[in-house]
């Protein structure tokens, strides 16, 4: 066998151990053994590997397979050996963790996005980042690297934020700028994208390979994940599904609500339920407040909200059609309101869609993005964690 295929089998194997310690809480070394069919001695040789890079730990004794016989001891994966920084830049607030590698944040920080925008943006995501090491007293030599989340089409390979209208960039270097404060490795994507990747590694989507997000917010995007991979499309703006045509007549005298949205964006969105309404009661109203109308049996918000759902359902069927996915997931802040969402969204995608799909609302709070980030760079990067 040549050098090459040997250290590649090598590495494989060691992944499937440590995939294996971690999916089995505790686990043996003859057990690993039978679960992956190798030899006790590679799995010896490959479980000490891991041991001496402090990837896993031994655990007391186990269960005594025969009465006075020797006790085997239990491997257990340490998810504080490394950590992962994760940033999801939004258009209001930029939140920002530090997770250990089970996603799980240990840290958190957050500040209004647009306070910081035209000036030191990076500089207050620094500071937060060097306040989340002290409190956790670690140093870079234990973190991995950098996820970063923005809102807008992103050019995952150059690093670059193609458009953003939530943040005016157009453009903008994004990863060159993160350079200048760290000095790690750093994966950049899109904010819904790296929302998919977060519900599939920690979120309901777990165990699913063909699940959509869908971020019902000031705009609508969507994160696409087919066969276990994320869906970028071949210029990085897959899954754009606020731009999606839902009515021929409205069509016809389209405007975006704001400069870059997309017609269902224009209908459906948060801002744009809230403007819809504002400008029916000569009053400034929320998305929020408009729901709450709702609820309450006001005219005019029935009216905007029926209309606001009724072509995102549209939307929906549309997608269930094209991707058969298992799951859709909705989050963003017009997701609050999915029992009334979920009540009528449901009934009119039967109508239009040749199966029915399970359709959820997010489980993530405050944190998705920052686990989504970190699910990011693990994804991203060639690292012995699969997610």
């Amino acid at each position: 066998m040549q050098k090459g295929n040997a250290a590649y089998i090598k590495t494989i194997n060691k992944k499937l151990i440590l995939q294996c310690i971690k999916e089995g809480k505790a686990i043996t070394r003859a057990d690993i053994s039978k679960r992956l069919s190798l030899s006790k001695p590679t799995v010896s040789t490959l479980v000490n590997q891991l041991l001496e890079d402090d990837l896993i730990y031994e655990s007391g004794n186990g269960q005594a397979a025969n009465v006075g016989g020797r006790k085997p001891v239990n491997l257990m994966f340490n998810s504080k050996q490394s950590y992962i920084i994760g940033i999801d830049i939004g258009g209001t607030n930029v939140r920002s963790g530090i997770t250990d590698l089970n996603g799980d944040v240990c840290a958190y920080r957050n500040f209004p996005t647009q306070q910081h925008l035209g000036k030191n943006l990076f500089k207050e995501i620094k500071r937060s980042a060097e306040s989340m090491k002290d409190q956790l007293k670690i140093d870079d030599k234990k973190i991995l690297g950098v996820g970063v989340g923005t809102p807008g089409v992103t050019n995952v390979a150059e690093g670059i934020v193609l458009e953003a209208p939530a943040l005016r960039w157009k453009h903008f270097p994004i990863k060159e700028r993160l350079k200048e404060i760290f000095d790690l490795p750093i994966e950049v994507d899109n904010d819904v994208n790296i929302s998919v990747l977060g519900e599939h590694w920690k979120g309901i989507g777990k165990d699913k390979s063909n699940l959509i997000y869908i971020a019902i917010g000031t705009g609508i995007g969507s994160g696409i994940m087919i066969n276990g991979s994320l869906y970028r499309g071949s210029n990085y703006s897959a899954g754009e599904i606020g731009y999606l045509v839902t009515d021929r007549v409205h069509a016809k005298d389209f405007h975006p609500v704001y400069e870059g949205y997309g017609f269902l964006e224009s209908i459906s969105s948060g801002s744009s339920i809230g403007k819809q309404l504002s400008d029916k009661i000569g009053k400034d109203v929320t998305a929020k407040e408009a729901f709450a109308f709702y609820k309450q049996n006001h005219k005019d918000a029935i009216e905007v909200i029926n209309l606001a759902l009724e072509n995102l359902a549209i939307g929906l069927a549309n997608y269930v059609s094209l991707f058969d996915p298992e799951l859709i997931i909705l989050g963003g802040g017009v997701s609050s309101s999915f029992s009334i969402i979920q009540e009528q969204v449901i009934d009119i995608m039967k109508r239009y869609t040749p199966r029915t799909c399970e359709v959820q609302q997010t489980t993530f709070g405050k944190e998705a993005g920052i686990v989504g980030a970190a699910a990011l760079f693990l994804k991203e990067q060639d690292t012995l964690f699969n997610i």
